[in-house]
C-alpha cells in the first residue's frame, strides 16, 4: 500500500511537478498568488520523484533505505514543525515573507513528520 501511494506521488512529480505544486500552494497557503517559487524547484520536484521511484522499486534493501530516510525528515518536522517549514519555504520561495501559511500547515506537518517516523520505525522493526 505504501509504495503504490509512494509510485502516485514519484510519478506525479516526475510528470506533473508544476500541477503538484501548484495544488498544495491552493491548500497549503492563504495567498499563493503573492509568492513566487525559486526557478528550480519544479525541475527539483522532477529530480525527487524521479529519485524516489528508483529507490522504492530498485530493490528491496534500497526501498529499506527510502524508509528509513523519511524517518529521519519525519523526525525533524515533528519535533520542529515551525522549522522545517520556514526553512523549506526559504530554499524555496524567493522572498518568503510573502508567504503566508493556513495555521493548519504546522499541525499537517507534525502529523506528516509522525507518519514518516512509524513507517521508518515500522522498518527498523522488520529488519
Amino acid at each position: 500500500m505504501l509504495r503504490l501511494l509512494l509510485s502516485a506521488i514519484g510519478l506525479t512529480e516526475l510528470l506533473s511537478p508544476n500541477t503538484l505544486i501548484d495544488r498544495t500552494e491552493q491548500l497549503a497557503l492563504e495567498n499563493p498568488d503573492d509568492c513566487e517559487l525559486r526557478s528550480w524547484v519544479a525541475p527539483g520536484a522532477r529530480i525527487e520523484g524521479l529519485l524516489i521511484l528508483v529507490s522504492m522499486w530498485r530493490s528491496d534493501r534500497s526501498y529499506s533505505s527510502l524508509k528509513q530516510f523519511l524517518g529521519v525528515i519525519g523526525l525533524l518536522a515533528l519535533v520542529f514543525p515551525r522549522a522545517y517549514v520556514d526553512y523549506g519555504s526559504q530554499l524555496a520561495y524567493t522572498d518568503t515573507s510573502d508567504c503566508r501559511w493556513k495555521p493548519w500547515v504546522y499541525v499537517g506537518t507534525r502529523l506528516v513528520g509522525l507518519v514518516y517516523v512509524l513507517i521508518a520505525l515500522d522498518e527498523l522493526r522488520n529488519d
